[in-house]
């Protein structure tokens, strides 16, 4: 039985036992497992953010142009104007389309469409072609016909929100 234990070698102080590097291997391992998951996490929770993100931009921009809870804007289109102009040399052909808060707005405006488009028509037979040259002188227009709109209207007026020009041709 002597024989066996003089096998066996005695570890010395000199040399570090084999469990200690065993030790650090296992713990370095597991630091690096760590960092993986933790990256692949990161990565996998940035790529929903910019997904979430993408998917809002496009539902952000729809809603950027008309806030929840309010309706969208009702268009009409009114019958073109042709009018000689002041000074008897030019006429003017115009296309208007009147921005409306609503529906109610719209049936109202029809109500009144006759005495609207009789001061539409004075309106626009008093400009000259020299007041339409420019665009201050276009946007003086635009909102005079806002104003000739609105007054038939009343109180209700208000909810005519905005003249377009859908077309102009002076000549």
């Amino acid at each position: 039985m002597a024989t066996t234990s003089a096998a066996l070698p005695l570890p010395t102080e000199d040399a570090p036992p084999k469990s200690g590097k065993r030790k650090l291997l296992v713990i370095l391992i597991a630091v690096f497992a760590v960092l993986a998951l933790a990256g692949g996490g990161a990565a996998w929770w940035f790529h929903q953010k910019a997904a979430d993100v993408e998917a809002k931009g496009e539902e952000g921009t729809k809603s950027a142009k008309k806030p929840e809870g309010t309706k969208p804007p009702v268009f009409n289109t009114l019958e073109a104007f042709t009018v000689n102009l002041a000074g008897g040399d030019h006429f003017l052909q115009l296309g208007i389309v009147l921005q409306l808060k609503d529906e109610e707005t719209g049936e109202k405006v029809k109500t009144w469409m006759p005495q609207i488009r009789s001061r539409l028509l004075l309106l626009l037979s008093s400009k000259t072609a020299e007041d339409l040259e420019t665009s201050k002188g276009k946007q003086a227009l635009v909102e005079a016909i806002l104003a000739e709109t609105r007054a038939p209207l009343g109180a209700d007026g208000e909810k005519v929100q905005a003249v377009l020009l859908g077309s102009m041709l002076v000549q």
